[in-house]
């Protein structure tokens, strides 16, 4: 299974190329075009119960596409519904990632996925849920963004501090507190931030460069009120 990025920035979309027998599962509505003899199915990933808690609980669709290579080799085009990155992470040897609500495209057979619960204050101000994805096994994962998305590598000990509605994924290996974003709540909330996701490396964390929420809160300003 080969994979390149292509129109990287706002418009990104992955290109799979799948040889005889292998397959690929992506969220569901993201096949942009295909080789016409893949094969594309809706299946629940990880079985009935798995799907209903990514569904209910993770926010992400009951089903996901499947498309194989069964009668061939051929490739698929993929891309999110929001125009933004999309960027291919591999794991490896026990390594596992969390992924927010909204940011999974796509992923190798090989990968596994469940959702997970956050802790209560965690899942309420940090912008990802009570309920966020865990990704583990061998291959690579695709997730999506608002935005360009950037690779953060935070050092043993050290501290970084994410914007709650920049948050795309992160590294098994890392831990956040949410913390105020100013020195006291009157600064925090003045400023416009509020609270933020302070991790503690080491460990890597994917965030996006606009805020899907902020974007959407600018974008109401200018749409005409009705009155009646």
């Amino acid at each position: 299974m080969e994979y390149q990025l292509l129109h990287e920035g706002s418009n990104a979309v992955l290109k799979v190329c799948l040889q005889p027998g292998e397959h690929i599962k992506a969220e569901s509505g993201a096949m942009v075009a295909k080789t016409g003899h893949l094969v594309i199915e809706g299946k629940m990933w990880g079985g009935a119960m798995n799907a209903l808690k990514r569904s209910v609980l993770g926010g992400e669709t009951f089903f996901f596409q499947e498309v194989s290579a069964t009668e061939g080799a051929g490739e698929v085009l993929l891309a999110p519904s929001p125009p933004g990155d999309v960027k291919v992470i591999h794991i490896s040897g026990g390594q596992d990632y969390f992924v927010k609500s909204g940011c999974m495209l796509a992923a190798m057979d090989q990968i596994e996925m469940d959702t997970k619960a956050q802790k209560l204050t965690s899942g309420l101000f940090s912008g990802a849920g009570l309920f966020v994805l865990h990704l583990k096994g061998n291959g690579g994962f695709a997730v999506s963004a608002f935005g360009a998305i950037m690779e953060i590598d935070i050092p043993p000990g050290e501290k970084y501090m994410v914007d709650n509605g920049h948050l795309v994924a992160w590294s098994g290996d890392t831990s956040y507190e949410i913390v105020k974003a100013g020195k006291n709540w009157v600064s925090s909330f003045t400023s416009g931030e509020g609270l933020g996701c302070m991790f503690t490396g080491p460990g890597r964390v994917y965030i996006q460069t606009r805020n899907p929420e902020a974007f959407g809160a600018w974008v109401r300003r200018f749409v005409p009120t009705t009155s009646g």
